[in-house]
């Protein structure tokens, strides 16, 4: 299976709406779901993004949807709205839109190379968030061990951070997905919708002139 990165003007506004709606997501699932730890699509968002959308908006857009949902589950869970741990987060974010932007000069690219890219861009945030931890909390021992205790099975009295990676891994193949769906049923709506409607005049079918959609 196969999709085009070409788009038109309708199918941006679909997915930079997607890209919004995940954002508020993110807030409403911290509040009425938080047994989910890490239920939250933000590589999805990055990667989908930097994938779908044009030139600058493909950084701005799902950057400043990330950030205002940060805002949004700061406020609502009363830790301080900017923080040094949104720098590390900023340049994973910044990776994942640029995987999305490496597979977006393609003109088709398979499933394979987008759930594997996602999954990447998953693991690399897991991993240097963790090691970002490991190097900030005084209750880790900065040896092997204690990086490989931040990878695991994290602080007493949290959830284990391989759950964090599992949960994000759900989200973000869940969210993702339903962003590339969307995205190939509205262009396959504009597709048909371009198609020349074949009218007969006498004996003889004539197409007529249609829009051509890119």
């Amino acid at each position: 299976m196969t999709f085009s990165t070409r788009m038109t003007r309708s199918q941006l506004f679909v997915v930079a709406g997607l890209i919004f709606a995940v954002a508020i997501f993110r807030i409403l699932r911290a509040t009425w779901l938080p047994e989910l730890p890490n239920f939250s699509p933000v590589m999805a968002l990055a990667f989908c993004g930097g994938l779908f959308l044009p030139g600058v908006f493909a950084w701005l857009l799902p950057m400043a949807a990330i950030l205002v949902s940060d805002m949004g589950l700061a406020l609502a869970h009363g830790y301080p709205v900017f923080g040094s741990w949104q720098i590390v987060s900023l340049l994973c974010l910044a990776v994942a839109v640029g995987a999305g932007r490496w597979l977006a000069r393609r003109e088709t690219f398979g499933l394979g190379a987008f759930v594997g890219l996602l999954l990447a861009s998953s693991v690399g945030f897991y991993l240097v968030a963790n090691a970002g931890a490991w190097l900030v909390e005084p209750i880790y021992p900065r040896t092997v061990a204690g990086f490989i205790q931040a990878q695991t099975t994290g602080l007493p009295g949290f959830p284990p951070s391989w759950m964090f990676l599992r949960n994000a891994w759900i989200s973000d193949l869940l969210f993702g997905g339903m962003i590339l769906g969307v995205r190939s049923l509205a262009r396959r709506s504009d597709v048909e919708f371009a198609q020349p409607l074949n009218v007969e005049v006498g004996n003889h079918p004539r197409p007529t002139a249609g829009v051509q959609k890119a």
